[in-house]
């Protein structure tokens, strides 16, 4: 008798073990798989196009929006090979559409007139890469109340500032 009565209690301990196991793996499947799921929906959003721009020579920095400092960055570069000038008639502002980035409206790029066409095409291309899949927007920096013109200094073109009356 006495043998009976130790096993029943051997017998409920063990499967008593087995139920806590049982318990604990369960709710450790639950808990990493929750955060596994959690984890990979972050991670798994691949980085947008500003997020991810790169310009050769330029570091990586933020401004506004994402990079947006790199932009600058490779869009002075490319300005600096087209905006060779030995008098200020020779400068004028490229025109191209800036998209996300505001670029090239206040104040415009000056180039030398010769080299426009090549250059809008260049900046242009960088701007789609920049605004591909980017989803934040830069404004221009120019008030209302001031306006540039081409100028030709140290044999670059350049802007220089006009301020007008207010209205």
């Amino acid at each position: 008798m006495w043998r009976a009565t130790k096993t029943l209690p051997m017998r409920t301990n063990r499967l008593l073990r087995l139920v806590l196991r049982a318990i604990t793996f369960v709710a450790l499947t639950v808990v990493t798989s929750c955060s596994g799921s959690r984890l990979s929906q972050t991670a798994s959003r691949p980085p947008t196009s500003q997020e991810s721009y790169e310009y050769p020579g330029c570091g990586n920095h933020n401004a506004d929006c994402p990079r947006m400092w790199t932009l600058a960055c490779g869009l002075r570069t490319i300005a600096s090979k087209y905006n060779a000038c030995s008098k200020h008639e020779e400068c004028v502002a490229a025109v191209f559409d800036g998209k996300c980035s505001g670029a090239g409206t206040c104040p415009p790029f000056y180039v030398n007139q010769q080299f426009k066409s090549a250059f809008e095409a260049e900046v242009q291309y960088e701007i789609d890469r920049y605004c591909e899949s980017g989803t934040c927007s830069a404004a221009s920096l120019c008030p209302e109340l001031i306006s540039v013109e081409a100028y030709c200094a140290s044999r670059h073109c350049t802007w220089s500032t006009v301020i007008r009356a207010p209205p």
